[in-house]
């Protein structure tokens, strides 16, 4: 049977849109996915995941219940994967601590990539539907670690995995360009042409789900 029958996800399809596993190369060592994918064994051994860094929580419901499809392959040995689960879905876009509270979040998802990247270890950064969320993290952290431009970060990503930003992860990512290119190293009115450059690229909010 395929992943999508195998899969005992505890949340319903209003809040997880795709049963099969949803897995994309982004850099050698970094891969973006969806929930599904990061509970498939299989999915998870077939492209040499070593880690996984998990934002699939959601505002105000319990974390889904899951269970791992074990990988059934030859290899012999006993597969095992180390999880960080980040809850950064949940930190309030408003003033006051959630800006902090989310660079805090990202801050420990960088070291979790730069430690496995180090090993020359495949990690996996993962969200429920994996189209918002986890690529926003991974466009971070290459604007952040790898000093990319929010557009040359997103590109890349685009190029690889079919993203769907919604709007206030793009405001974090705009905020975030704002923030590592203070005073004269970015035109000033890049920024705000970046919430255009979105949609004229295609990236369209999608308000069906939140995570």
């Amino acid at each position: 049977p395929s992943g999508g029958s195998e899969a005992s996800l505890g949340c319903g399809p209003e809040h997880f849109q795709y049963s099969e596993p949803v897995i994309s190369k982004v850099t050698d060592y970094i891969y973006v996915g969806n929930l599904n994918a990061a509970y498939n064994g299989r999915t998870l051994c077939r492209n040499n995941i070593d880690s996984i860094i998990d934002m699939s929580s959601m505002p105000g419901e319990p974390r889904p219940s899951l269970s791992l499809i074990p990988c059934t392959c030859s290899r012999g040995a006993r597969h095992s994967w180390s999880r960080l689960k980040v809850d950064i879905g949940d930190v309030p876009d408003a003033v006051g601590e959630g800006p902090a509270l989310k660079q805090r979040c990202f801050e420990d998802i960088n070291e979790c990539i730069d430690a496995s990247t180090e090993k020359r270890k495949r990690v996996l950064v993962h969200c429920r539907d994996g189209f918002s969320l986890a690529p926003t993290c991974i466009i971070q952290y290459l604007m952040v670690k790898q000093n990319m431009r929010l557009i040359a970060a997103y590109e890349l990503m685009r190029a690889k995995y079919p993203v769907n930003i919604r709007e206030r992860h793009q405001n974090v990512l705009v905020s975030l360009e704002r923030a590592l290119r203070p005073r004269g190293n970015v035109d000033p009115d890049r920024c705000a042409g970046c919430y255009v450059w979105f949609e004229t690229t295609g990236l369209v909010p999608s308000f069906g789900v939140v995570l």
